[in-house]
């Protein structure tokens, strides 16, 4: 998907950020969206090396409108950002028939659950408002930086709020792309290496509707990637039948010194040659 404007930035709908700051055509938001996108760019390119996905490419927000920026890089790492801001059909939002009496904990796992179903979705977890991983499901070498990742998703959605409140964030990176939704406060986060936009954008939906009466907060429990650390073997101190028995040692002042000292070398005699 090309974010390249098709026709000059100071067309409505069209701008460009440049790395020194300057700003040419509208964001339509009074020059604040433009500003956002510096720091948000920074933000995500980083998440690209954490998750391994090469540099960032394209920022893309849906919700009432959508919100295309194609980032190109510096040898300096500053980047220029050249944003269509383009209007989408209004979206009834469906509703769900909720089952209640799962606890928040259950009810946050079946969710990243639900979502690491999606076609194309390699990992999804969600972190609270505080920073914290309470849920994640995906392979254990994918989800050793999900802290971070979290962290900085979590500061990308405050920073374009207005731009994807009821919709998501997808971050597309060389090699696959991250997402992430806001839950009030907090926030949806995964990895996708192919993922539709409608099959994405349907169970947020249904994750926002089954989350909706549930505090997040209240989940004391912590994902912690490697925390698990592997079992010590047992060892058997039976000792085996098969094995033959040790002879007893002779004991007596007589037979002082019969036993085998290896830890002691041989007593040198007095009475060389």
């Amino acid at each position: 998907m090309s974010a390249e404007p098709t026709t000059d930035p100071e067309h409505q709908g069209e701008f460009l950020v440049r790395p020194d700051g300057t700003v040419r055509g509208d964001d339509g938001a009074s020059g604040a969206l433009a500003a956002a996108l510096p720091y948000t760019g920074r933000l995500a390119r980083r998440m690209g090396e954490l998750v391994e996905a090469g540099d960032l490419r394209v920022m893309e927000a849906f919700g009432a409108q959508r919100l295309t920026v194609g980032v190109t890089w510096t040898p300096a790492g500053e980047g220029t950002f050249r944003a269509v801001v383009t209007p989408l059909e209004p979206r009834a939002l469906p509703s769900f028939m909720v089952v209640g009496g799962a606890d928040t904990a259950a009810t946050v796992s079946h969710c990243v659950n639900r979502l690491a179903a999606v076609e194309g979705v390699a990992w999804s977890s969600i972190v609270t408002a505080d920073s914290r991983v309470i849920a994640a499901v995906g392979e254990q070498q994918d989800l050793h930086h999900l802290a971070e990742v979290g962290n900085r998703m979590l500061a990308i959605l405050r920073s374009l709020e207005d731009q994807h409140a009821t919709g998501f964030m997808r971050l597309r990176f060389e090699k696959g792309a991250v997402i992430g939704a806001s839950l009030g406060r907090h926030a949806l986060v995964a990895f996708a290496s192919t993922a539709e936009d409608t099959d994405l954008v349907t169970m947020i939906d249904e994750i926002r509707a089954i989350l909706a009466d549930h505090d997040l907060g209240t989940v004391t429990t912590e994902f912690e990637p490697g925390s698990e650390e592997p079992d010590e073997p047992v060892v058997d101190a039976t000792p085996d039948p098969a094995a033959p028995a040790r002879p007893a040692l002779p004991v007596g002042a007589r037979y002082r010194g019969a036993a085998a000292r290896p830890d002691k070398p041989p007593r040198r005699s007095l009475f060389g040659r």
